[in-house]
């Protein structure tokens, strides 16, 4: 039954590659600073809400998911690649290394979905990043990044890097921190899904046999970040924000 189950979502996530490729074309392309139209983006999200169900991902939603006028810069907990469709889901786009948009389809769907690509070390490489990122939320998309700057087994938060957030104290941007937690059916934090210390395929393919996978999303208050002065303290209260989500369901559960 598992290898069944592991066939069935794999043929059906190529499907549904295929499918996106042939709809970003037919919604045509995004302005020229790459900003995706309405319907491009309407789309990401549909498809990325089609690949959590495939893969057997029962998602509840806690708080509000900001509106269009809203558009923020979202942090969240980093576990498992998982979590790049379960909060794209929830309508965001990402930042990835430059050299994933040269890679077949892969990069061609990131750039029209609204990808920020960071070319790392590159000459004026942080303020370029930070000028797209800023120019896309003001546009009324959202962008998500880690803070960790790595994986975490899921039950509690690593220290939030505070250079993740010069975009927002430079340009004035709002900052929605997001908690997102993994379950199984007993309620218990399912910790067999991070990724760490194994390859990719050998973690997908252990995701894709499991038979069903509780998330959570929690939406915390938004932050304004032209009420600071210092990019650490909007790190710090985003962090403690999400890790007071994570570590109370620690204590429920002991």
């Amino acid at each position: 039954m598992k290898i069944i189950r592991i066939i069935y979502r794999v043929t059906t996530l190529k499907l549904l590659s295929v499918s996106a490729v042939l709809m970003m074309a037919y919604h045509g392309r995004g302005n020229d600073s790459g900003i995706p139209n309405q319907k491009q983006k309407d789309y990401r999200q549909k498809w990325m809400q089609n690949v959590t169900k495939v893969i057997g991902m029962r998602l509840k939603i806690v708080g509000e998911i900001p509106q269009n006028e809203q558009s923020a810069l979202w942090v969240s907990n980093h576990i498992t690649w998982l979590d790049i469709p379960v909060i794209g889901s929830a309508g965001a786009a990402f930042l990835s290394k430059a050299e994933v948009r040269k890679w077949p389809v892969i990069g061609w769907l990131g750039n029209k979905g609204g990808t920020v690509f960071i070319q790392r070390g590159g000459k004026n490489a942080s303020q370029k990043a930070s000028q797209e990122i800023a120019e896309k939320i003001n546009a009324g998309d959202n962008i998500l990044v880690f803070p960790e700057g790595t994986t975490g087994p899921g039950n509690n938060v690593s220290s939030f890097y505070a250079r993740v957030f010069a975009p927002a104290l430079e340009h004035k941007l709002r900052v929605q921190p997001i908690a997102i937690q993994y379950f199984n059916h007993k309620g218990e934090y399912q910790s067999n899904l991070a990724w760490s210390n194994e390859s990719f395929m050998t973690n997908l393919i252990r995701v894709l046999g499991e038979p069903n996978i509780e998330v959570v999303l929690t939406f915390l208050p938004l932050i304004d970040a032209s009420q600071y002065t210092q990019r650490k303290h909007i790190a710090e209260l985003a962090e403690k924000q999400i890790r007071h989500v994570v570590t109370q369901k620690n204590e429920n559960n002991n």
